[in-house]
């Protein structure tokens, strides 16, 4: 999760999904049909990745980072305990 530091997560799922719906809105008015398909399977496939990042990817992380710590605590509990 390296990639688009500058924004969160919740404002590149909305971003990208408004650029999708542009595309769609371009698409149905222009009859620049080959670059608007291409402009909108490529942020639907952002849109995808966002979203599932937003809903899945990044609650995931935090668990784990818990599931750290306390890790971390317990084997400081039985480090004390011998």
């Amino acid at each position: 999760m390296t990639r688009f530091l500058a924004i969160s997560p919740h404002s590149q799922c909305w971003l990208f999904h408004i650029a999708l719906v542009l595309n769609i809105i371009g698409m149905m008015l222009t009859d620049m049909w080959l670059p608007m398909v291409v402009g909108a399977i490529i942020t639907a496939y952002l849109s995808v990745d966002a979203w599932v990042r937003l809903r899945y990817v990044l609650p995931l992380k935090k668990e784990i980072q818990q599931l750290h710590h306390q890790l971390d605590q317990l084997r400081q509990q039985q480090h004390d305990q011998q």
